[in-house]
């Protein structure tokens, strides 16, 4: 619906080498000498294509070699203190970011060591020259949100393997205390991801020192029984060289993640080297694997229909591929703030995530099957407040538009409520971007169902969008708006 008080500003600014087999003819006298000539150069040709195959994987085996870690003993009467000291985690953290245009302040967020009962063990600040360290280990890892943009994280703990993608204002779930964390991928997605490189190293129980993973890789360790005891993150300008180690990130037998070999072909690597099948993110950018290959075009995955392009790459906006059918279902969890326009499969449903908004709710958005029944191009909402674009579906809730003061007016909006969506809330309507709302006004027709549910972490077949590219404090208008972008 619409924040009960009025709000200017008030929000707060987070290779396995091949086995070569070939078949070679056996030439009676009796043949042809050029066939046996053609023969002996298709030989060549074979040969010199396999030694290219050699060394590629060969290349493949030493980029991936070089982010894990396979010779590490522990030493003898360890202290963990010491070696945590030694590992400089405290080298990096200051005014090493590129700064917020916005507001000018240092781009940062918090991460932490969490226990089973949603309390804090050790934290620290990205920006700072400080680490978080727990030498009895930790089973969960929470980020915090902070300012234009977001982050998100997932930990590998020993007995349940990799937990759900989280992002930031949300913890890791594990009801386990004994479940340890043993590995992390940190990304930043949105202003900060786009200004910034998120970097982290890790010591581990063992007395191992990772290097530096970068923007989703893993870092810790898997397939040990060591655990992570000290973790620093910071946040890097994207325009300064990294002066750390960005190798040996992982202990195992092999790497495991997402990683381009030295082709420039994406992989990805299992720890135990088993051919791997399910999502990969490189950076913000998921991909499929079938036995260890990208996919592409048309697939089902776990109840979806997606499309993935020509490169790989998730295809999250389906309407250059599959045109306008102005039949859709609404979809919206309330637990992450994402709406999901659904599209038809036929008579498999509407299984297809056609699109994604980010968007912004409150507590007293209701849960469950509603449809479209009423549209305004602009309506009233209380005090000076105005929205555009509004469907309603269920009452007082409707959704809309951004909010504007004091006219109905394209150009009468407060930056805040456009840079700060994330951590805005609303009197329990579902507010977008001015382009998303008139998307769902001009394209979701007259009853249109509207599915609203909360699950954290279950989150939906996409990852939500973020806000790139902020507006200046001064801009009154959403860069979105196609009444906007029209003039």
């Amino acid at each position: 619906m619409y924040l009960s008080n009025k709000v200017r500003g008030g929000l707060f600014i987070v290779a396995s080498s091949l086995s070569l087999i070939f078949s070679f003819a056996t030439y009676a006298s009796s043949v042809d000498p050029n066939a046996a000539a053609e023969g002996q150069a298709a030989e060549g040709q074979a040969a010199e294509t396999a030694s290219a195959e050699t060394s590629t994987n060969q290349a493949a085996t030493d980029v991936r070699s070089s982010l894990a870690i396979t010779d590490y003993t522990q030493p003898e009467n360890l202290n963990l203190d010491e070696v945590v000291n030694a590992a400089n985690l405290n080298s990096l953290g200051d005014n090493l970011t590129a700064p917020d245009t916005i507001t000018g302040a240092p781009i940062m967020f918090k991460y932490g060591m969490w226990n089973v009962d949603n309390s804090e063990i050790s934290g620290a600040p990205s920006n700072a020259q400080a680490f978080a360290y727990s030498p009895s280990g930790f089973p969960r890892l929470q980020i915090h949100h902070s300012g234009i943009g977001r982050y998100y994280a997932r930990a590998f703990n020993m007995n349940s393997g990799w937990s759900p993608w989280i992002n930031s204002g949300e913890a890791t779930p594990n009801g386990d205390q004994n479940n340890k964390v043993q590995a992390v991928q940190i990304r930043a997605k949105g202003y900060g991801g786009v200004l910034n490189d998120i970097y982290y190293k890790a010591v581990l129980s063992n007395g191992a020192v990772t290097g530096w993973g970068k923007n989703g890789q893993t870092v810790g360790t898997i397939g040990t029984d060591a655990y992570i005891v000290a973790l620093k993150v910071v946040m890097w300008d994207k325009t300064r060289e990294f002066p750390e180690s960005t190798n040996g990130l992982l202990l195992a037998p092999f790497y495991e993640g997402v990683y381009r070999d030295a082709s420039g072909a994406l992989q990805f690597s299992k720890s135990d080297d088993a051919a791997y099948t399910g999502w990969g993110f490189e950076n913000n950018t998921p991909y499929y694997f079938k036995d260890g290959v990208v996919q592409t075009g048309w697939q089902y995955i776990d109840g979806y229909k997606y499309y993935f392009a020509e490169d790989g790459q998730l295809v999250t906006d389906l309407e250059p591929i599959m045109g306008l059918t102005n039949d859709y279902v609404i979809k919206y969890n309330k637990a992450t703030a994402t709406m999901y326009i659904m599209a038809r499969d036929g008579a498999n449903g509407y299984i297809i995530p056609f699109k994604t908004f980010m968007s912004t709710d409150g507590p007293d958005t209701p849960l469950g099957s509603y449809k479209i029944y009423a549209k305004y191009a602009w309506k009233f909402m209380h005090d000076d407040i105005y929205c555009q674009y509004l469907s309603r579906f269920f009452n007082g809730f409707i959704i809309h538009s951004l909010i504007y003061y004091d006219k109905p007016s394209s150009y009468a909006l407060d930056a805040n409520t456009y840079n700060y969506m994330d951590i805005a809330q609303s009197g329990g309507c579902l507010r977008l971007r001015a382009g998303d709302a008139a998307w769902v006004y001009h394209n979701c027709k007259m009853g249109t169902p509207v599915m609203t549910y909360s699950n954290l972490h279950e989150k939906g077949p996409v990852e939500k969008p973020a806000i790139d590219t902020p507006i200046p404090t001064s801009q009154k208008f959403d860069p979105t708006d196609p009444v906007v972008q029209n003039q």
